[in-house]
């Protein structure tokens, strides 16, 4: 049997392994350095409470056709549960809640238009500009434009912004605007808004992260012949002169495989990539990280009446009413929200108590009636490498490197997509597809 190890237990790491061994033809050996898998989307448990704590809150649009796809093989994609309309929920300090809502009676863009006439915050000429957004969509971008130029190219009104387009860009990109590729955004535009009616559709775990996506993974590999190593470390990688490559481990002896494919972020990887592949390693170090802060916040009695929210020019980005998310599938008690802020720079590096404060003073901004409601516990996430960036003008690499049968996978590797859950398992994919090619298997 062709033998292929796979370094990294993320999403990419664990879709590529599951590729392979659905194919037959492989035995899979993958590697994860830390204690359990997930990589930079992981659950755990709270030890004061026992809920399930994501790493980061998720979530989905029903166009990810290849993480619906990865979930199904895996045995878990009813885990992931869709809104049967296009609803987003929107939270005004001062002025209570609105709701972007698009009929499905409608096909696309008449749906949108329709939606955004009813939407609170915007105005009909916010609408009309819209349709340049349409037109502009036709025309191919290059990397160098950012968010901000594309929407002022496209006459997009700071209420427009303010409402839809900022909320959209930091929360699918993990980007400020005036720094994301607009490339991207258009890319999740063009998946979401101009496809099917039901592309758009928000989505949403059902149980925590583990649960939905690591223990099922790990199953299906081991069922076929592979098996998934956690707390091992690769520290350095060569190509052997017969073409095989060999992994040397920290707790033990190296391991050699026909292929290999790297799926860790590329500070990791520029690190324990082989001589020869310079300019990959130049490429990987422009890399830098956006990080997701989420402050989990457990009250007496519950503060929200609705799965989730955006909170409109809030310090945090939205809430999410975790036993509302989990319905009784998994462990949340009645009053556990959890408040997110996307590409938050600007926060990560406060102390647990002043983020608790903006947390809870967000929430009192939103939800007046939650300030007589008794604060009982309280948990700050860090995850400071969420997603990789590029600068300006930079491109991702492929999945292929110079070196034959090594293969490199991850969100922030050349997809099309921003760094999502969607580019991750896209990438999964083609590093396996580009193994079976080479292996001939």
């Amino acid at each position: 049997m062709i033998r292929v190890v796979i370094i990294g237990g993320g999403f990419a790491g664990l879709a590529a392994g599951v590729r392979l061994a659905e194919r037959g033809t492989c035995v899979v050996n993958l590697f994860e350095r830390r204690k359990h898998l997930g990589g930079r989307a992981y659950s755990f448990t709270d030890r004061a409470t026992g809920d399930t704590v994501d790493n980061g809150q998720h979530l989905f649009m029903k166009c990810y056709l290849q993480t619906r796809e990865f979930l199904e093989t895996i045995g878990t994609g009813d885990r992931l549960r869709f809104q049967e309309k296009f609803r987003l929920d929107f939270l005004r300090p001062g002025l209570g809640h609105t709701a972007l809502k698009f009929p499905r009676f409608l096909p696309p863009p008449l749906n949108l238009l329709a939606g955004f006439m009813r939407y609170g915050p915007v105005s009909l000429r916010d609408v009309v500009r819209l349709w340049r957004v349409r037109t502009a969509l036709a025309t191919p971008l290059q990397s160098c434009v950012t968010v901000n130029e594309w929407l002022e190219e496209c006459r997009q009104s700071p209420a427009i912004r303010k409402a839809f387009w900022d909320p959209l860009c930091i929360s699918a990109l993990n980007q400020q605007p005036e720094a994301a590729p607009a490339r991207h955004l258009t890319s999740v535009l063009k998946l979401a808004f101009l496809g099917r009616s039901d592309s758009n559709l928000m989505g949403y775990p059902a149980v925590g992260l583990g649960a939905m996506y690591t223990d099922a993974a790990r199953r299906f590999i081991h069922r076929h012949g592979g098996a998934c190593h956690v707390g091992e470390a690769a520290t350095e990688l060569r190509v052997a002169e017969d073409g095989r490559i060999r992994v040397r481990l920290k707790s033990g002896p190296a391991v050699t495989a026909d292929a290999a494919i790297c799926a860790i972020t590329p500070p990791a990887l520029s690190r324990l990539l082989p001589e020869g592949l310079e300019d990959l390693k130049v490429r990987l170090k422009s890399f830098y990280p956006s990080p997701i802060l989420s402050v989990n916040l457990w009250f007496r009695a519950p503060v929200l009446d609705m799965p989730f929210a955006g909170l409109l020019t809030g310090r945090m980005d939205w809430i999410f009413n975790k036993p509302m998310l989990y319905n009784g599938r998994d462990k949340a008690s009645p009053g556990h929200v959890t408040l997110v802020a996307s590409a938050a720079g600007r926060l990560v590096d406060q102390p647990d108590e002043r983020l608790v404060e903006i947390a809870l003073g967000d929430l009192h901004k939103f939800l007046p009636e939650t300030r007589t409601i008794p604060l009982e516990h309280h948990l700050v996430v860090r995850e400071r490498h969420a997603t990789f960036a590029l600068p300006k003008g930079h491109a991702p690499p492929p999945n292929r490197t110079a070196a034959p049968g090594l293969y490199v996978a991850g969100d922030w590797t050349d997809t099309g997509l921003p760094a999502t859950v969607e580019s991750a398992v896209e990438s999964g994919y083609r590093a396996a597809a580009h193994v079976l090619e080479y292996l001939n298997a």
